[in-house]
């Protein structure tokens, strides 16, 4: 007997140990009310018409037309071979009771079961009930003594199985051997048989992964490592190469080969390795027709598993067509090179080609999804949940698991991804999936756990730089920076002692960010080290992450020119490499730096350019765009547009459950407040959001947003309400980085020191953060500073320094620059204009702004321009 075998005990018979009706119909009652069906009305309604006929004894009228017709409204004629409506509702169906019995179900004394290719449901008891309490125990019966010997027997073997892994294992846990298949060489030398080395590795891995009895390693991690050796499929590999490949891989085994083709048909010989060892254990030739492909692979797969003592899979196996099997493998191949461009041509052609092929859907769902287009990722990912009936549990679950990310369906996904780390708790892929989930789900801490879970795994798993990195990545979700970095830090000396140069790039990204966050010098340098990595080994993409991040650096540092050129380069890029994730992040950063610089056009046009390619990704990246543009209309002063934009974020993120964007389109909705002169309505709005803000915990748009709330109070004249607002984003900013926020708050500050008449603090203050918003490149906020700053200088007596502080500045370009800016902009310099008996000009100035203000439609401006208009006429300053 094969290791891989299972003895299975004699079994009683289903008369003797099937439930009763009133079992069955207990156990549908329970079923009916979960929650697992409560919403899946139609599921329930086939479930109890399938198990009342069965009771019934009419199992024999369950077929696919009268179901359509009786059970799921189908006309008279309906058509079972063009309409598969009953077939995947036996799908869901299957489904739902798997998921039911993992969960809700666990304790349930009878189960229900729908097997595949048939709807006749089975009926069995959890375990077999006890017998009635007695004076004394029943015995077995001659009868029944095969079966207990033959569960003797199993349990012994059970037993034996058991302490000889633990003695492989110290442990504990069974670990199955591990295996990777590297690629195949083209002896025939033919550019258009070079598809076939891909095919083969992709049909190998299917098979050798068949019932879970061999640790597959993903065909993605392969291809990282082969662009990190500079490796190229060959039919063997040298002893030291073959050890370099288990070092990255970590690999207990490993398959090559080559092939040639020679028409009508193609000859196959692969090798199977130790890669511990780096000798041979076994070589196989075969070959067949061409069209053949996929049972030449499965032939050869077949004598691998059996040279590692591994039973031949019994069904239940993903098919291929002919026709479909060169574009599905080259789109595989291109994908996992990174051109998911070219992938998605060829496997568009491959899902044409085979339409009820699950493995084809999702290729193509992956390719849209590295594209960043998530609405079409989540319809292909759902057609191939859809097409994968057929397929085993596990592969059912690993289908649906991809839909669920790319559905941002977090919830269900860590369900699914928790059902295959527990089915199969040796396999590393799963638990770092499920951590990942859980990162991106808000579940930062669960996330953690699930480390500490993969850290327990044996050796090289535990070891394993992607358990740092997903630790790093889930610290970073709670904001544990210095977690963040020592995590980070230790996945770049694992990836780089065992060779994985992308790995080791990606960690320091990671880490230079987190060092970046906690003031930590040696970050840029760190980040530069690793966009050199990538680019020398091709991948594009990590180069285009690379910049955009020290973008965004160069933001923070004030160097919004060269933020603006990064961004123009991660932006050029991604259009070349078809990214739309990629270009979305860039066109959001050229609008940021462009809002900064007070040049709004700019930002509005980035803006709609963003707003058109998040809608093509999805509404999960729409709404925040949408927000985004809100707030530049609003600084243009197009109120009513603004408010549309701001309306579609407030609703887009409280439909996806995004507590803090939600939050900020609060706030922003109570800026537009402010600016029609609804000031309690505003203060309501903005104290709203503060809350919300405060729950998420995100300081600097709460520091932010309080400083937009105080400003509020201080236009209403609620000065001690305005300090404590001003106080509190300062203690909210205590937790950013050095500098982060902090000329905002000065200028507010000089604001409120103007209003309590402390004329000397307001001009300290307003020159710190003119200093700061100078250096930085932040007109539209250094014009509003200079108006602050020269309105405190004349009040102390310095006018001759405040019409030296505005000489420095030009006139502000109305169009380009925040209304508000130029409206504050323009009050002082009329004032700094009269107190010089200027006051004809002054008059003029200030006519002029008044219109403006007007003409934008903005009434708190406009009520500002007016009052300063009639100080100065009564002479006032």
């Amino acid at each position: 007997m094969n290791p891989g075998d299972r003895s299975v005990p004699n079994r009683v018979s289903a008369s003797e140990t099937a439930p009763d009706r009133a079992a069955v119909t207990g156990e549908l009652a329970r079923l009916g009310a979960s929650n697992c069906f409560r919403k899946a009305e139609r599921c329930l309604r086939l479930l109890r018409h399938l198990t009342n006929l069965t009771l019934d004894g009419r199992s024999g009228e369950l077929k696919e037309y009268s179901l359509g017709v009786t059970v799921l409204d189908r006309p008279e004629d309906y058509d079972p071979r063009t309409d598969p409506v009953v077939r995947l509702e036996a799908r869901r169906l299957r489904l739902k009771l798997a998921e039911y019995y993992q969960d809700e179900g666990l304790d349930d004394p009878v189960i229900i079961e729908l097997p595949k290719g048939g709807y006749v449901p089975e009926f069995r008891w959890r375990s077999m009930p006890e017998a009635t309490a007695g004076p004394t125990p029943l015995l077995p019966t001659r009868r029944m003594l095969p079966i207990w010997l033959g569960i003797a027997v199993v349990l012994i073997a059970i037993s034996l199985a058991g302490w000889f892994r633990f003695r492989r294992n110290s442990a504990g846990l069974p670990v199955r051997a591990s295996i990777a298949v590297l690629g195949f060489q083209d002896l025939s030398s033919q550019p258009e048989s070079a598809w076939i080395s891909a095919a083969v590795s992709e049909l190998m891995n299917i098979d050798l992964s068949a019932e879970q009895r061999l640790r597959t390693l993903p065909l993605e991690n392969v291809a990282r490592m082969r662009t990190e050796l500079s490796l190229t499929p060959q039919a063997a590999y040298p002893v030291l190469l073959m050890q370099r490949v288990h070092a990255n891989l970590g690999s207990d085994y490993v398959v090559a080969g080559s092939y040639l083709q020679r028409r009508p048909g193609i000859h196959l010989d692969v090798m199977l390795f130790d890669a511990r060892s780096g000798q041979q254990v076994a070589a196989i030739g075969d070959e067949s027709a061409e069209d053949a492909l996929p049972e030449l692979v499965r032939r050869c797969a077949g004598r691998i598993r059996a040279q590692l003592g591994v039973r031949l899979p019994v069904g239940g196996q993903q098919s291929f067509q002919a026709s479909a099997m060169e574009p599905y493998a080259k789109g595989m191949e291109h994908l996992r090179q990174g051109d998911a461009l070219s992938a998605r041509t060829y496997l568009e052609k491959a899902v044409a080609s085979a339409p009820s092929n699950a493995l084809c859907h999702s290729g193509l769902a992956a390719a849209w999804s590295a594209l960043g287009l998530d609405i079409r990722a989540g319809q292909e990912a759902k057609l191939a949940l859809d097409a994968s009936a057929d397929l085993s549990r596990v592969e059912q679950l690993e289908i649906e698991g991809r839909y669920r990310n790319m559905a941002h369906d977090w919830p269900r996904a860590i369900q699914v991804y928790q059902a295959l780390f527990t089915l199969l708790p040796d396999d590393l892929e799963y638990g770092l999936l499920l951590g990942s989930a859980q990162t991106r789900g808000g579940q930062g801490q669960e996330a953690l756990k699930t480390v500490q879970a993969l850290r327990s795994l044996p050796a090289p798993l535990g070891d394993d730089p992607r358990v740092d990195m997903a630790e790093a990545q889930a610290a970073g979700a709670v904001s544990d920076f210095a977690r963040t970095q020592k995590a980070a830090q230790s996945a770049a000396e694992k990836a780089k002692s065992r060779g994985a140069q992308l790995q080791y790039a990606k960690a320091r990204l990671l880490e230079a960010g987190a060092m970046q966050n906690l003031g930590m010098a040696g970050f840029q340098e760190m980040r530069a080290e690793a966009r050199g990595i990538c680019a020398e080994l091709g991948d594009r993409a990590c180069v285009a992450a690379a910049y955009r991040i020290e973008a965004n650096q160069l933001v923070g540092m004030g160097d919004l020119r060269g933020a603006r050129r990064l961004y123009q380069s991660v932006l050029d890029t991604a259009n070349e490499i078809g990214n739309s994730l990629e270009q979305l992040n860039a066109l959001n950063g050229l609008a940021y730096a462009a809002e900064l610089q007070g040049d709004l056009p700019a930002a509005e046009r980035y803006e709609r350019s963003a707003l058109t390619v998040a809608s093509e990704i999805g509404p999960q990246k729409r709404y925040p765009v949408c927000l985004e543009l809100g707030n530049v209309l609003a600084q243009s002063g197009r109120l009513a547009e603004a408010r549309s934009f701001i309306e579609q974020a407030l609703q887009g993120s409280r439909q996806s459950g995004d507590r803090e964007s939600a939050g900020l389109s609060q706030a922003a909705e109570a800026r537009t407040l402010a600016l029609e002169g609804k000031s309690a309505g505003a203060i309501a709005e903005y104290n709203q959001a503060v809350a919300v803000l405060r729950e998420v915990n995100e300081p600097f748009e709460l520091s932010e947003t309080l400083l937009d709330l105080g400003d509020t109070q201080l236009d209403q004249g609620d000065l001690a309400a305005a300090r404590k607002s001003f106080e509190d984003s300062r203690t909210a900013a205590r937790s950013l980085p050095t500098g982060m926020g902090q000329p905002e708050i000065e200028l507010a500050w000089a604001r409120l020191s103007f209003a309590e008449d402390h004329f000397a603090a307001a001009a300290s203050q307003a020159r710190l953060a003119l200093t700061a918003f100078t250096s930085s490149g932040r007109e539209g906020h250094r014009y509003e500073a200079a108006a602050v700053l020269s309105r405190a200088l004349i009040r102390t007596g310095r006018a001759d320094e405040a019409a030296a502080v505005l000489a420095q500045f030009q006139s502000p370009d109305v169009k380009k620059f925040p209304t508000q800016s130029v409206v504050q902009f323009e009050i002082a310099r009329c004032i700094v204009l009269a107190h010089d008996g200027r006051r004809g000009d002054a008059m003029r100035v200030m006519n002029a702004t008044v219109a403006l203000a007007a003409s934008r439609a903005i009434p708190k401006l406009e009520r500002d321009a007016r009052e300063a208009k009639s100080a100065l006429q009564r002479n006032v300053y």
